[in-house]
């Protein structure tokens, strides 16, 4: 049977050997070792990067991977197919809901165009009467005027993009504990070093993904990144940070 260093199956299967380290510290891939240490893979290990590729192209996390990686590796084939139908089922779900959000997200961008092109053009401060965002229904006796607007549970970003998204993600956070508080804040202590690449994932998070909030702190010996969503957009949230635990207690 053929050996391959990593250089060489991130080639032969076409994934970064910094994604094959990060399965590796996910316990999706493990790998042998020589005995000068370098890590050594074979042909059953490129058909087990092949499955964790096409599960992830249906958009499943690395958690449901590798509960079905256990299936595929001791049960037969209708094993796997009775364990993923279910999962590709609650996908399309989701994916149902999300279309809908993006729906209910375009046609408040596309009220908010129109107020827009309904406005004068004065060459004078805003005022009250600059409702493009809010819109006339935020003054209504049904919604407090100081009400911060409803934000649609939505991400903007393509299937591709977004899978693309969480391996930078995890790429990033690889090695890191994170912990989900009671509140359902997660928490990741960093190291300093990483802030830079943090704080740049932020930034672009929070522009398809408006509903998330973010707070970084930094400090001399070390970093802490808190992260939460509305109770909806949690899961999605968990998605960033797959191997979270819950704490019992506020840090």
């Amino acid at each position: 049977m053929a050996r391959y260093r990593i250089s060489q199956l991130a080639e032969h299967v076409g994934v970064p050997a910094t994604t094959l380290r990060y399965y590796e510290t996910q316990g999706l891939l493990p790998a042998q070792r020589t005995a000068s240490g370098y890590r050594t893979y074979d042909d059953h290990d490129v058909e087990r990067v092949r499955f964790i590729a096409t599960a992830k192209e249906l958009g499943l996390p690395l958690t449901r991977i590798r509960d079905l990686l256990a299936v595929w590796q001791g049960g037969m084939c209708r094993d796997v197919r009775v364990r993923l139908l279910p999962l590709i089922a609650d996908q399309i779900d989701d994916l149902d809901k999300r279309i809908e959000d993006l729906r209910t997200l375009r046609r408040h961008l596309t009220d908010a165009r129109e107020r827009l092109h309904a406005l004068p053009s004065r060459d004078a401060p805003c005022d009250p009467e600059c409702t493009f965002l809010t819109g006339p229904t935020a003054t209504s006796a049904d919604t407090p005027p100081t009400a911060e607007p409803v934000v649609p549970i939505a991400c903007s970003l393509s299937g591709v993009d977004h899978t693309a998204r969480l391996q930078n993600w995890r790429a990033v956070l690889s090695g890191t504990v994170s912990y989900q508080l009671s509140d359902g804040t997660i928490r990741t202590p960093l190291p300093t070093a990483r802030v830079a690449d943090v704080g740049a994932l932020i930034a672009d998070e929070v522009t398809c993904c408006p509903f998330f909030r973010f707070n970084l702190t930094i400090a001399r010996d070390g970093a802490q990144l808190d992260a939460t969503a509305p109770a909806e957009a949690r899961p999605l949230l968990g998605d960033l940070f797959p191997s979270y635990r819950t704490e019992s207690h506020q840090c």
